[in-house]
């Protein structure tokens, strides 16, 4: 699976500018990681390569989704963090939307089950001064 080392900022744009180009509706990428190693930072920079006229890209925490519009087709940005049950997600009705949209998916380990097939799990590490973003599979643990 593709393995890509972050030295900086410049070096995750250019990892989620990567996976933006080829994002179309349908498109589903799951990011795991612990707290704090980049996975908003990578969601930023793809939300605006999809759509550069977005200035402000607040972290979804708190609203647990956040939309945006591309030329390519609805940008949902989410964050299970603290979603306590999968009926949550169900009530936002994102499952459904996971299927219409380009999503971003931030702590997808309690959705996991209900991610579609083609989705793409990005595991992400930080060490001192490098990020790792490793492609794995749905199979290994996120």
């Amino acid at each position: 699976m593709p393995k890509y080392i972050c030295h900086s900022l410049d070096d995750t744009a250019r990892v989620a500018k990567r996976f933006a180009q080829s994002a179309k509706e349908g498109t589903c990428i799951a990011l795991c990681g612990d707290l704090g190693c980049g996975k908003t930072t990578f969601s930023r920079f793809f939300i605006r390569e999809l759509n550069p006229d977005i200035e402000i890209i607040p972290s979804p925490t708190f609203n647990i989704v956040q939309s945006y519009p591309s030329n390519r087709g609805e940008i949902l940005h989410v964050d299970c963090y603290r979603l306590q049950d999968v009926c949550e997600i169900r009530e936002l009705g994102l499952l459904e939307a996971f299927c219409d949209s380009i999503s971003l998916i931030e702590w997808p380990e309690i959705i996991q089950q209900y991610l579609p097939d083609n989705c793409v799990y990005l595991h992400f590490t930080r060490t001192e001064n490098t990020l790792v973003i490793e492609q794995i599979s749905e199979h290994q643990n996120c």
